[in-house]
């Protein structure tokens, strides 16, 4: 299923076709519980505050980490990606969350830098969100959208 939702992907549209992205998907418990036990250790409070916790990626089973260069609109791709990403989760029965924090994170903590390693990133490339991924516990209802954020223009 993770290979079927990373192939779905990577067919997003992307500017001129340039695929300025890397994936990778993490299915080892002992990355994400290691990753975890750094977590617990630098953030006790956030910890202590979520009776729930399990992990520090919203309990996933697995990552699906998503990276880019610095060049023009491979932000823009890496999203449009992770949408198509999470709509092949869901139609396979799983839940996802998109996770920017569990990247800056790995990211901008020496503390992780194996793990950042572990991901081999190609020169160039930094981490912009990890897509959480397992069955979920509960399916919470969908939140209300502000609706006046849309207008047309005539």
């Amino acid at each position: 299923k993770l290979q079927t939702i990373a192939e779905c992907g990577i067919y997003a549209p992307n500017a001129l076709n340039r695929q300025n992205w890397a994936v990778r998907i993490v299915d080892d418990k002992a990355f994400i519980n290691g990753a975890t036990d750094i977590f617990r250790r630098l953030n006790p409070e956030m910890v202590a505050a979520d009776a729930n916790f399990k992990n520090m990626f919203r309990n996933a089973a697995a990552l699906i980490c998503v990276a880019v260069p610095d060049v023009a609109y491979a932000q823009v791709d890496a999203g449009l990606m992770g949408e198509n990403m999470m709509l092949a989760a869901h139609s396979l029965g799983l839940g996802t969350c998109c996770l920017g924090s569990s990247a800056r994170e790995l990211t901008d903590n020496a503390a992780y830098k194996e793990y950042l390693d572990r991901l081999n990133l190609p020169n160039g490339f930094h981490l912009v969100y990890i897509l959480a991924v397992g069955y979920p516990d509960v399916v919470p209802p969908v939140k209300e959208r502000d609706r006046s954020k849309i207008q047309f223009v005539r």
